[in-house]
């Protein structure tokens, strides 16, 4: 995509949406190159679509005064997607660039009380966008450098958690299918707002060891790994007197969740004999 090609300013300016898709099949670098050649406010509405990894690792290799003027530009609640896949070392060096007031607002997005589930999150996760091909997402595949075992999850423009799909579908699914048409949409997920130490009975985990991650408007944060809330809840218990009364909370509380998912499943059976008549 040439930036002196009046037609790449237009799709640029006129589809970010489309642009975000197409710049994430180009190198970094070119991308980069792109991006610091156009004015502010075309990248920063491409920036904000993008997916955040892939955008985080264009702007690292970005002008730090370029990048501020982005930062400062993008809601905060984009900028703070973007920066939590930025190298803590990018981060400081980044801070330091921007107004006192948007390091205010940044920090308000990024950091959770300790005892809510935020604080446990883990940012570095893998996500496609929906309106991606499959073909398209193969190759996003392929730059990945890690292999992909817990599935990918799937977002919308804003970022919005909406599926899930194994990466093993995708070598068997229609190369020109969008990854909406594939994906599975039921995905049981976690509030990035709730006390950690309620989480150790959510269902999620009877066959998942690591959840997604949402905040109030369902945009996906990152995600939970059992293991680190075993640690967490374990610690937290062994600096806390037993509660008895709270014990038996939490065994009815178990107990009725296990009932209500036991309707759930005999409503569902029903629903779907009703539908095939």
């Amino acid at each position: 995509m040439n930036v002196d090609n009046s037609l790449s300013r237009e799709f640029i300016l006129n589809y970010p949406s489309d642009a975000a898709r197409v710049l994430q099949q180009v190198s970094i670098e070119h991308v980069a190159a792109l991006f610091n050649e156009l004015p502010v406010e075309q990248v920063v509405p491409v920036l904000i679509v993008m997916l955040p990894k892939n955008a985080a690792a264009c702007i690292e290799v970005m002008p730090l005064a370029k990048v501020a003027r982005l930062i400062t530009e993008m809601p905060t609640s984009a900028a703070a997607r973007l920066y939590r896949f930025l190298s803590r070392a990018y981060q400081d060096d980044l801070s330091r660039s921007l107004s006192e007031k948007k390091r205010r607002l940044l920090h308000r997005y990024l950091m959770y009380p300790s005892s809510s589930a935020g604080a446990l999150v883990n940012s570095d996760i893998d996500m496609l966008s929906e309106n991606m091909r499959v073909s398209e997402a193969i190759r996003q595949l392929k730059h990945f450098d890690h292999p992909v075992q817990f599935g990918i999850y799937i977002i919308n423009d804003k970022h919005q958690l909406v599926g899930i799909v194994d990466p093993g579908k995708l070598l068997i699914s229609d190369l020109h299918a969008r990854l909406r048409d594939i994906m599975l949409h039921k995905v049981l997920s976690i509030s990035a707002h709730v006390s950690y130490a309620t989480l150790l009975q959510h269902p999620g985990w009877r066959s998942h060891r690591r959840l997604p991650m949402v905040e109030r408007d369902n945009t996906l944060v990152g995600v939970l790994d059992y293991a680190r809330l075993q640690e967490a809840v374990g610690n937290l218990s062994a600096t806390s007197d037993i509660n008895p009364v709270g014990g038996f909370l939490s065994l009815a509380g178990l107990y009725w969740l296990s009932l209500a998912q036991f309707l759930d499943g005999i409503l569902s059976v029903n629903s779907n004999k009703g539908d095939r008549r």
